[in-house]
C-alpha cells in the first residue's frame, strides 16, 4: 500500500489544538519537528510510520541464567564486560551521558595490509564479548541533543559502537529523538558502527532520523563537494568486521544517509527483515518558503547546476544495502527493500553475493546492482521487484558479472504511483550469465516502462535470456552470442543471438 505522510508543520498555529493547561507537547510529538524548517508547510513523503514500540508491562519473562538490570548505568557497566546474560526490564530509556571516548585498533587488515587505529566518539561503547543482552520490551533512545556533544571530526562519532565479538541483541526497539529544531542539531554519522566479529541482532527495531540537509536527496551534495552544511545520519555502518548478522530486523531510515554500508568486510547475513526509508515529489519542494532549495533558487547543485526538475520522484535516503571496499560473501533472505535509493548496490571483488525470496518496493534510483570478479558469484534467486518510478536493474557500475544466476518476478507499481520517465526494468549485462524474468503483474504496465536493455556499456556475451513478460528487449549492438527467449518483442542490433518467441506460462 503507497502510504503518504506528513512531516512538517507552520511555525504558525504550531502548538494549535493543545490544551493550554495541560503541558505542551514534547518536540519530538510535534508534527515533523527536526525534519525541516518549520516556516515551511508540511512536507509531502511516502513512507512507512514507524510502529509504536510495545507497551511497557511488569509482567515480562527473565530467562535461566540472565541477570535483570534497570537502568542505563547499569546497562553502560555490563557492555564493558564478557560472557554474560543480561535482561533489561522493559521500559523507555533516553541516553543523557556518553561513554568516554577511545582509540580503537581494527581487527583485520585493510587492503594496504595495515590494521588501522580509529578515533571512536560515541554514547555507547560496546567493548565486552559473548553477550546476550535481552532488550524486549526496551526502547533505547539517543536524543539528538546529545548526539551533537560528540567530535564532529570526520569518521568518530557514532552513537552505538560495537568493539566487541559475539554480541548478541535481542528484541531491542532503538530510536532517534529529535529534540531540536531543523537545523540546529548535529546527528552521529551512523547510529551503530560495528568493528567486532561475529555480532548479532535479533527481532531489533530501529528508527533513525536526523540529517542535515533533509529533503533533497543528494541535489546539494555529498562527500567533499557540498553546497552549504552537511550532516549525514546512517543506521549502520560494518567496518573491518566478519560475520555480522541482523535476523528479523526493522529499519525505518527517515533521514539523509546509507541504510546499511560495508567496509572491509567478509560475511554478512541478513534475513527476514524489512529496510523501508522515504521517498518525496520534486513538485513538493516548490511549496518551499526557507531553505536549501529557496537558497539556490530552486536548482540542484550537485553534478551540474540545473533546475530541479518537475515529476520526478526522489528518495530522502543513500542507498539500502551498499558495499565499499574489499567485501565480500553478503547474504540477503526472505527480506524486503524499501524507498530507499539504490536498495543493493553490492560490487565486490571477490566471494559471493547471494539473494534470495528478496523483493524491492519502490526503489528510489535502481533496485540491483550486484557484481563480482572472478573469485565469486551473484545468485538472485527468486526475487522480486516493482518498476514504480526508477530502473530495476543497474548492472553498469562495477565489473561485468561472470557466471551469474538472476532471477526476478516483475511487479505492478502500487496504485496510484505514475510512472517517470526513469521507470522500467534498466540495463543488464554479464558473460555467461542467466536471466529469467516472470510476470508477477496485476495490471498492464505502461509502454514507456516495460522494455529492458541488453548490453548497456559492459556488453552481454554468452548468457541467456527467458523472458516471461511482455516487456521489449533491446540487444544492443554488444550483446553477442546470446539466446533468447522471449514472450515481449526483442529488437536484435547485435551479433550470432538467437530469438525465440514463447507463449507465456499459465496462470
Amino acid at each position: 500500500m503507497k502510504k503518504v505522510v506528513v512531516w512538517g508543520v507552520a511555525a504558525a498555529g504550531m502548538l494549535a489544538g493543545w490544551n493550554a493547561k495541560a503541558a505542551p507537547p514534547k518536540p519530538e510529538e510535534q508534527p515533523g519537528f527536526g525534519f525541516q524548517f518549520l516556516e515551511n508547510p508540511p512536507m509531502q513523503v511516502i513512507a512507512r510510520e514507524p510502529p509504536p514500540p510495545e507497551p511497557v508491562t511488569e509482567d515480562f519473562e527473565v530467562r535461566p541464567g540472565y541477570v535483570l538490570i534497570d537502568s542505563l548505568d547499569e546497562f553502560r557497566q555490563a557492555i564493558q564486560l564478557s560472557g554474560k546474560k543480561i535482561r533489561m526490564k522493559p521500559g523507555i530509556y533516553r541516553a543523557a551521558k556518553t561513554d568516554p571516548p577511545l582509540q580503537f585498533k581494527a581487527k583485520h587488515k585493510n587492503e594496504s595490509g595495515e590494521l588501522q587505529l580509529l578515533k571512536q566518539d560515541h554514547i555507547f561503547a560496546v567493548n565486552g564479548s559473548n553477550n546476550y543482552f535481552d532488550l524486549r520490551g526496551v526502547v533505547i533512545e539517543t536524543p539528538v541533543s546529545l548526539q551533537g556533544t560528540l567530535s564532529r571530526g570526520s569518521h568518530v562519532a557514532d552513537s552505538w559502537h560495537i568493539n566487541g565479538d559475539n554480541n548478541t541483541f535481542i528484541g531491542g526497539y532503538f530510536r532517534n529523538v529529535l529534540d531540536k529544531p531543523y537545523p540546529d542539531f548535529a546527528a552521529t554519522e551512523c547510529e551503530f558502527e560495528v568493528c567486532g566479529d561475529g555480532n548479532r541482532f535479533f527481532n531489533c527495531t530501529f528508527v533513525i532520523r536526523g540529517s542535515i540537509p533533509y529533503g533533497y536527496t543528494d541535489f546539494y551534495g555529498k562527500g567533499s563537494s557540498h553546497h552549504g552544511r552537511l550532516n549525514k545520519h546512517s543506521f549502520m555502518s560494518i567496518l573491518n568486521a566478519n560475520d555480522t548478522s541482523l535476523i528479523g530486523c526493522k529499519v525505518y531510515q527517515q533521514s539523509f544517509g546509507h541504510c546499511l554500508h560495508f567496509h572491509n568486510v567478509d560475511g554478512v547475513t541478513i534475513k527476514d527483515c524489512y529496510l523501508t526509508g522515504a521517498l518525496r515529489p520534486t513538485n513538493d519542494i516548490f511549496k518551499e518558503r526557507v531553505g536549501r532549495a529557496v537558497d539556490f533558487n530552486f536548482e540542484m547543485m550537485y553534478r551540474k547546476q540545473q533546475p530541479i526538475p518537475r515529476d520526478w520522484i526522489i528518495p530522502l535516503t543513500e542507498d539500502g544495502i551498499r558495499a565499499y571496499n574489499n567485501v565480500r560473501n553478503i547474504t540477503v533472505v526472505d527480506t524486503t527493500v524499501e524507498r530507499l535509493r539504490g536498495c543493493f548496490q553490492l560490487l565486490c571483488p571477490e566471494g559471493d553475493i547471494t539473494l534470495e525470496n528478496v523483493t524491492v518496493l519502490e526503489c528510489g534510483d535502481f533496485a540491483f546492482d550486484l557484481s563480482v570478479g572472478d573469485n565469486g558469484k551473484v545468485v538472485m534467486k527468486n526475487c522480486k521487484s516493482d518498476v514504480a518510478y526508477n530502473p530495476v536493474f543497474n548492472l553498469t557500475r562495477g565489473d561485468r558479472p561472470k557466471g551469474a544466476f538472476f532471477e526476478l518476478t516483475v511487479l505492478s507499481p502500487p496504485e496510484g504511483a505514475r510512472a517517470t520517465e526513469r521507470s522500467g526494468l534498466g540495463i543488464i549485462c554479464g558473460d555467461e550469465c542467466e536471466f529469467i524474468l516472470h510476470d508477477g503483474t496485476t495490471r498492464p504496465l505502461p509502454d514507456s516502462a516495460n522494455g529492458l536493455e541488453c548490453g548497456g556499456k559492459l556488453g552481454l556475451v554468452d548468457s541467456k535470456i527467458t523472458n516471461y513478460t511482455t516487456a521489449k528487449l533491446v540487444l544492443q549492438p554488444n550483446v553477442k552470442n546470446c539466446r533468447i527467449d522471449s514472450v515481449g518483442p526483442v529488437e536484435d542490433h547485435g551479433q550470432g543471438n538467437r530469438v525465440r518467441a514463447i507463449q507465456p506460462p499459465r496462470r
